[in-house]
């Protein structure tokens, strides 16, 4: 592929490639949720690398409900229930490129090699709007939205049926981010209320050999709404809020800038990239996930194209992918009439007012 240009190059064009993958997916806020099985908070489908078409179905199950005997009852006449539903979504292709332009002449100049400038500035690309997609899609708000999916601020009361008047009954003060409303969050992902017919399953994920599989939900906050837990709620300060009590060091789950502690069954985490919005005053949207909140589909995964232009002396370098990205919603319409709600998601408006 790398006829010329990379013809120097101390790794082959295959390597290459998959170090670029592989480097932009590691380096993904989201990807540390992402697994293959519905336990995952992001769900990653493969079935489109291996046959044709466009579009892929993901079943989506609820939680087990009934179904325990006990003594000399029979199972038999006395099972419970699983609901089943079916999530349809589409792939399309998703391309970054670069060029680079007389590159005998610039890399004769340069003390780097511009190839491998390129190859980074592709990988970072690629990481960017991986997460940018993903989150986007996660804070969709125009499908999946029922009561008692969504937290306003600190009140429940805050809620509207129309999402611009819940938005302006935010307030800059007592709606700032609070462990107390991060309860409440989560208590709308574990009961069923507010026109939500499921509940949302925590994400499950194995922390160590010695500590097996730990259950948790996931929030994640603006910097801004982390701003004001960390800074302005007394309880943030409490010595009961520690870092997952039993869990390997070394998971990334764990580390790093962004995790912030873990709190009454929540880990939570700070980015920078969950999105803002403005209303009578800036806010947050920060999201309470757990696990089939989102869907990443792949039908190919990244491959590099080169085009030659201008005598062999321009080079343009394409990253090509076909995937999907998108949250998942229980489609109950269809089956019993009840609103459609998002499968594993509560989304958590706080205020989040510059500094």
């Amino acid at each position: 592929m790398f006829t010329e240009i990379l013809s120097g190059q101390a790794i082959t064009p295959e390597v290459w490639i998959a170090e670029l993958n592989e480097e932009y997916l590691r380096q993904s806020f989201w990807m540390r949720w992402a697994g293959e099985g519905d336990s995952a908070i992001v769900q990653i489908r493969e079935d489109l690398t291996k046959a044709s078409g466009d579009a892929i179905n993901t079943q989506i199950r609820s939680q087990l409900q009934g179904g325990v005997v006990t003594g000399r009852t029979k199972s038999s006449g006395n099972e419970g229930k699983i609901d089943f539903f079916n999530f349809r979504m589409t792939v399309d292709d998703d391309k970054v490129s670069v060029k680079g332009e007389n590159m005998p002449m610039s890399q004769q100049r340069a003390a780097f090699s511009i190839i491998q400038s390129m190859r980074s500035g592709l990988s970072d690309k690629r990481k960017l709007r991986m997460d940018d997609r993903i989150t986007n899609a996660l804070s969709e708000t125009s499908t999946g939205r029922v009561r008692g999916r969504y937290l306003y601020g600190a009140l429940d009361s805050n809620w509207n049926a129309t999402h611009t008047t819940a938005l302006a009954n935010l307030d800059g003060t007592d709606d700032k981010l609070k462990l107390d409303h991060i309860d409440m969050a989560k208590r709308k992902a574990q009961l069923i209320s507010g026109n939500a017919v499921a509940k949302i399953r925590p994400y499950k994920v194995m922390v160590g050999e010695k500590e097996g599989v730990q259950e948790w939900f996931v929030y994640a906050a603006h910097t801004y709404s982390i701003r004001d837990l960390t800074r302005d709620d007394p309880a943030w300060k409490n010595p009961m809020l520690l870092i997952p009590p039993v869990s390997n060091p070394n998971n990334p789950l764990f580390t790093g800038a962004w995790f912030k502690g873990g709190y009454n069954g929540v880990l939570i985490y700070e980015w920078e990239g969950m999105l803002l919005g403005s209303s009578t005053i800036q806010y947050a949207h920060n999201l309470l996930m757990g696990a089939q909140a989102g869907i990443v589909a792949w039908a190919q995964y990244g491959k590099i194209e080169e085009e030659v232009t201008n005598y062999g002396k321009d080079l343009g370098l394409e990253h090509h992918e076909i995937n999907g990205i998108s949250k998942v919603v229980y489609d109950r319409n269809t089956v019993d009439g009840s609103s459609n709600e998002d499968n594993g998601l509560v989304h958590h408006f706080t205020a989040a007012v510059a500094d």
